[in-house]
């Protein structure tokens, strides 16, 4: 049964607008409704005038078109003008339909190919076209009057178009354009656009009122609804003001406030303004009240039984660790833990006193807040400050203190702790051992009032528990520390004895065994069981030494007024194997409880004489390979020499190094070297003379002393032992591995006459053989010796060069590959000594290494850099980048990335200016020192770039952890890329391998148009080289650099 509705004088003002509402919405949807069929009447009028424009302008269009195709075929004869002219008619009569886009002149819808454009609906006659748009009557008329005027025209224009046919003399053609263009056909066709203008007129009039008519009922409906808009929002706003009067509040901090009733949010109260007092809000704001003193009552009860069921569990636990531990550092801790996990407790701690100080120190502790206990010092002594508070009055009155409202303690240190880590309440008990106070237990609660009176006597069985649990530690230590001092004295004596690394054997008057400690056991090889009453000769004396053994044993018996002197002597000792040592023996007599008996203390000298042996055998051999050292080739070559002095002989020493060892000794390890370097001495051993002589200075270097040799000989010689070296060396792991070696050659008497000399020369001749390209050998020359002298000049020369001023900076343009513009410099080092004159890098620089002159020119090259760069961008010049290069001395030094700090602070340059060119080979020298040293200076901002890729022996599992950003293609690859498909293809591995690391490339040698197209089109980034300019000094470099220009082109 349909609920009736209550009559509006008994609604709420709530409900009594919300109905007023939804009739203001619906009478407001009605005339939205009727507003738009308002505005699409408009439209249907609109679109009626529009259509009935079109229609007349049809009419007249094709009155046009029937006269231009009629004067077009009379002037032409083309017979296609006049198949259009009747096209035009049928579709006017609705005899054909009509084109698309008919409101064009005809003829423009005829393509060139005659074809005519597709239908656009059925064929209907123009004026069937009119009746169907609804023209009135009068309307029609004129269309009607205009259409049978056009159709008497068609007739004139047909005669003229006849007389063209019946004859083809310009006579009749001329007479039908006349009959086309006289006055009578004017006027017929003015005639025709006479009632086409009067049709205008009234159809524009009747259209014109059907549009303003719409449009004017349109206006007075939308008039309707902007009034009916306005009472549905002035009613919507009365239906939202009597909502919130009922409900008291906004709707969602309504619905906000019963979701925190719902989830037991009882504690918050809901604010109620008076007059909604009889709200919902207001009845469930007390609603809520009512709820939360339940609660609060509820809470009260459970928070005292859960304290005492806590404090029961943590005395439960507190029994439990008191039975387990056996010391206090082991149960406090636990202690201190139950109070908190199990007892409720903020925090627990145990503070015992120092006697020293008389202070107590926390020793054990836990929870919240345990920081403030760091170096927490409580007096106990009512003089010293600090000792007022709970625990120094426990420990000095040795009675509980307790504390139910820690935070109004009149104590403002209490009260800021108690803000700072939540406590309310505290407790503080006496703790006692054997009858002594020792110290305290502390408990910290974050509720105000813990401490009652059944949680007060749990808490004092507790102290006493624990109590009871120190005087019985103590009891056990000090037992336990008796029984440790009596053991003591015991083991010290048997320690001496087992742990001796001696043998320590008694033995009685007789010979026989009576103690044999673990270190005869060990030395010997015999258990105590086997040996103990046995005689000591026949288990450690061979038997050859037996009979004096027991002799010396007979002679030291009857002895005895004269004790053994203890003295050490060296004996051959015998093993349960069967094996000899050498030993080291003393013996001495000892008397106890009248009885005399005989302790021998050996020692196993075996590996001391094994490095005796050693030492005198390094002294003169190699350790490695076995072979002479420098020590004994000297004497030998000393040897040698004055035999042939006294023969007028002959003596070659030849000077053997292998060529690039060290990378074998990085890329394989030290032991791969080892091993190959004996196998070369084997080798080179083989193929020697008996009296040849082969040793090792050391490293990778040998030495051949050939007595009795001549140059014939000593090159055969040589060959042979290249030959031999070269042949493949495989390692344990099956690798197949090459050498080469440089060797140096020099004659007795002719290259010197003493050791020094002769092994200096021959040390020239190799390296001159590595020069040479190794792998060969070469016999000292005087022009040699007279190299060596240049060298020597050279170095003096270099040593005052930076303090002479002789040393200069050229810089050579490093430029963009893609735009063309000068973004770097790399900086080369150029000197020119007055008497020497100019001197090439390639020269001075391996001097500077050798010498270790390149630690102070190379800061002067950086410093001189970063200087002249800094100059550069004070006065205006677009700062560029600097490239330096490092030797790898100077980079393996400690202090180079502190240097380079320090230069730049001092300059203050950006680190990013500089850029510091290690070559492949210095970086590979030592991987992993070269990344520490690396990251060191990219930590600093610091660029990194390696120069000559491509020449040495770079491990991409290396390259990739190396933080440099840029790799430098050396020119002897990009010399003859333009015509060598090797060198192509080379540099073309360096750059894709470059980027895909992440890494810029530069090309340097640059110095052909070719050569830059083709590494251009490899995308290198950037390129250095003649084709640029050359090396130039400071000044000239400022001039090319102030030309802004594309270098490309």
């Amino acid at each position: 049964m349909t609920p009736k509705l209550a009559p509006f004088n008994k609604l709420s003002p709530f409900l009594l607008s919300l109905w007023l509402t939804l009739v203001a919405f619906v009478a407001f949807s009605v005339t939205f409704v009727g507003y738009i069929r308002a505005q699409k009447q408009i439209d249907i009028a609109s679109e009626i005038r529009y259509q009935s424009y079109q229609l007349a302008d049809e009419l007249r269009q094709s009155s046009d078109d029937l006269t231009r195709m009629a004067r077009t075929y009379v002037a032409i004869g083309e017979a296609r003008y006049k198949q259009h002219y009747q096209e035009i008619l049928d579709i006017r009569n609705g005899v054909k339909p009509r084109p698309v886009n008919y409101d064009h002149i005809y003829w423009d819808l005829v393509l060139e190919d005659d074809r005519r454009p597709r239908p656009y609906g059925p064929a209907v006659p123009l004026l069937q076209r009119m009746r169907d748009l609804g023209f009135t009557a009068p309307e029609f008329a004129k269309l009607q009057e205009a259409k049978l005027r056009s159709d008497a025209l068609t007739k004139t224009e047909y005669n003229a178009m006849a007389l063209v046919e019946s004859s083809h003399e310009e006579s009749q053609r001329l007479r039908a354009l006349q009959q086309l263009n006289d006055t009578a056909y004017h006027r017929a066709k003015a005639g025709i656009m006479q009632p086409i203008s009067e049709f205008y007129t009234l159809m524009d009039n009747r259209t014109l009122s059907m549009v303003h008519a719409s449009e004017e009922k349109a206006q007075q409906v939308l008039m309707l609804l902007v009034a009916l808009g306005v009472l549905l929002v002035f009613l919507l706003w009365r239906v939202l003001r009597a909502l919130k009067m009922t409900l008291g509040s906004h709707l969602d901090d309504l619905h906000a406030r019963i979701v925190r009733l719902g989830k037991g949010d009882l504690s918050t109260p809901i604010p109620v303004p008076d007059s909604a007092e009889n709200s919902i809000t207001g009845w469930l704001e007390q609603t809520r009240h009512n709820l939360n003193q339940i609660d609060s009552q509820r809470q009260e009860s459970e928070a005292a039984n859960q304290r005492l069921t806590q404090l029961y569990a943590a005395l439960s636990q507190c029994n439990q660790a008191i039975v387990r531990c056996q010391s206090e550092t082991e149960l406090l801790p636990l202690v201190c833990r139950d109070a908190v996990e199990h007892g409720g407790m903020k925090m627990a701690w145990i503070g015992m006193k120092d006697p020293a100080h008389q202070v107590l120190r926390p020793v054990a502790y836990y929870g919240d807040g345990v920081d403030y206990l760091e170096n927490l010092e409580i007096a106990i002594d009512t003089h010293m400050p600090g000792s007022s508070g709970p625990t120094g009055r426990a420990f000095r009155e040795m009675r509980p203190v307790w504390c139910q409202d820690f935070r109004n303690d009149a104590t403002l240190m209490w009260r800021e702790r108690s803000e700072k880590y939540g406590w309310q309440a505290s407790a503080s008990l006496p703790l006692h051992c054997n009858g002594e106070i020792v110290g305290t237990f502390n408990l910290y609660s974050s509720k105000q009032g813990a401490f009652d009176t059944q949680a007060q006597e749990l808490l004092i069985e507790m102290a006493v528990d624990i109590s009871h649990a120190l005087g019985r530690f103590k009891l056990e230590k000090d037992h336990y520390q008796l029984e440790l001092e009596l053991k003591a004295s015991e083991e010290r004596s048997r320690l001496v004895l087992e742990n001796s690394i001696d043998a320590v054997i008694n033995i009685d008057r007789e010979g026989r065994i009576t103690e044999w400690n673990g270190a005869a056991m060990d030395i010997f090889g015999y258990r105590r069981e086997e040996v103990l009453g046995k005689e000591l000769g026949q288990f450690i004396i061979p038997e050859r030494y037996r009979h004096a053994h027991a002799t010396a044993m007979q002679r030291l018996a009857a002895s005895l007024e004269h004790e053994p002197s203890g003295k050490r002597v060296e004996i051959e000792a015998l093993r349960s194997d069967g094996s000899e040592f050498p030993v080291e023996l003393s013996i001495t007599s000892i008397r106890r409880n009248g009885m005399v008996f005989f302790s021998a203390f050996l020692r196993d000298i075996s590996e001391r004489k094994q490095a005796e042996a050693r030492i005198r055998y390094l002294a003169l051999f190699d350790a490695l390979t076995g072979l002479p050292n420098r020590t004994q080739l000297e004497e030998r070559i000393a040897y040698a020499i004055s035999l042939a002095k006294r023969n007028n002989g002959h003596i070659a020493l030849v000077f053997l190094d292998l060529d690039h060892f060290k990378n074998i000794n990085d890329t394989l390890g030290h032991s791969v070297g080892d091993r190959l370097l004996i196998e070369i001495a084997a080798r080179l051993q083989n193929g020697s003379r008996e009296q040849d002589t082969v040793a090792r200075l050391g490293g990778d270097e040998f030495i051949l002393l050939l007595p009795e040799s001549n140059e014939d000989g000593v090159r055969r010689v040589a060959e042979k032992l290249l030959e031999s070296i070269t042949r493949p060396f495989i390692d344990e792991k099956g690798n197949e591995l090459t050498v080469s070696s440089s060797i140096g050659i020099a004659f007795y008497p002719n290259d010197g006459e003493d050791f020094e000399t002769l092994l200096k020369n021959a040390d020239t001749a190799m390296y001159r053989a590595k020069k040479d390209g190794r792998n060969g050998y070469c016999f000292f020359t005087p022009q040699m010796q007279a190299r060596s002298v240049r060298n020597l000049e050279v170095e003096n020369a270099l040593r005052q060069a930076v303090a002479r001023n002789q040393l200069e900076l050229y810089y050579q343009p490093q430029i963009s590959a893609v735009d063309g513009k000068l973004i770097g410099a790399e900086a080369l080092l150029r000197w020119h000594n007055p008497e020497l004159g100019f001197i090439s890098p390639a020269e001075f620089i391996p001097i500077a290494e050798e010498s270790g002159l390149i630690l102070s020119i190379g800061e002067w090259v950086l410093r001189t850099a970063l200087t002249q760069l800094k100059s550069w961008i004070d006065r205006g010049m677009s700062p560029i980048i600097v490239a330096v290069n490092l030797s790898a001395i100077q980079f393996r030094h400690a202090t180079l990335p502190q240097l380079v700090s320090t230069i730049l602070d001092e300059l203050q340059l950006p680190p990013e200016f500089l850029e510091l060119e290690l070559t492949e080979s210095a970086a590979m020298h030592d991987p992993v020192a070269a990344i520490d040293i690396m990251n060191n200076l990219h930590g600093r901002g610091v660029r990194m770039s390696i120069d000559d890729f491509g020449t040495g022996y770079s491990s991409l599992s290396y390259l990739k952890k190396f933080k440099v950003y840029k790799l430098k293609i050396d020119q002897s690859f990009v010399r003859d890329i333009s015509t060598d498909p090797e060198d192509k293809a080379i540099v073309n591995a360096v750059i894709q391998m470059a980027h895909s690391l992440g890494l810029k490339t530069i090309a340097e040698g640059v110095e052909t148009e070719s050569q830059l197209d083709f590494v251009r089109s490899q995308l290198c980034d950037e390129v250095q080289g003649y084709y640029f300019s050359k090396p130039l000094p400071a000044a000239q470099f400022e001039d090319f650099a102030r030309r802004d220009r594309n270098m490309l082109y």
